[in-house]
């Protein structure tokens, strides 16, 4: 039993060894990074937030909490997946909650296979690409107020033939060149997929 015990305890230990250093890693990361004008204002709110313990857990609503999405471009690079995603009704790139992963680009992966049914892709570097704030509506079903996606931005490229398979989470998925994906975007996603084309 002290065996078994010890090796919780060293699991444990290591898990949270992890966390600190993804964390670290993070902070070190986003204090490097080169913005542009508009992600200027972005950084000392992500490094205030980086400060709270809960902060890579969904339930951290004030003022929100980190997320990590991607790009997934297609083996030739001249097309976009996107994701009409169900419950906020629009076109998105693939992301979502760290559930308190601290490796935000492994949660970037995740959510990009959970999404879009896909496994045969890699990332294109593993540095942030881009980062974003941007407001989540409340969803009364789920209990959750107005709050903040920090969100931490990667690029990924297929590297074989595999089609998408559609999620409970989403309307549709729909391969698009770079001038349709542009069309159905917002600003700030609109700033990632161009900032894609210049990796």
């Amino acid at each position: 039993m002290q065996k078994e015990g010890n090796n919780i305890a060293s699991l444990r230990g290591s898990k949270a060894t992890a966390a600190i250093q993804g964390r670290q890693n993070l902070i070190e990361e986003l204090n490097h990074y080169n913005t542009t004008d508009d992600e200027k204002s972005f950084i000392p709110q992500f490094l205030d937030l980086l400060k709270s313990n809960r902060c890579f857990y969904r339930d951290h609503f004030d003022p929100g909490h980190i997320t990590a999405s991607t790009i997934l471009l297609n083996k030739d690079g001249d097309q976009i997946l996107m994701n009409h995603h169900k419950s906020l009704n629009k076109w998105l790139n693939f992301g979502g909650h760290c559930d308190g992963e601290e490796n935000v680009l492994a949660v970037a992966i995740r959510e990009t296979m959970e999404e879009s049914g896909i496994t045969a892709f890699k990332p294109v570097s593993s540095h942030i690409i881009d980062i974003d704030i941007h407001d989540i509506p409340a969803n009364d079903k789920k209990g959750e107020p107005t709050h903040a996606h920090f969100d931490i931005r990667y690029v990924m490229q297929m590297t074989g033939d595999q089609n998408p398979v559609l999620s409970d989470e989403s309307n549709s998925l729909q391969w698009m060149t770079i001038e349709d994906a542009l069309n159905v975007s917002d600003s700030s996603l609109s700033r990632f997929i161009k900032k894609t084309y210049e990796i």
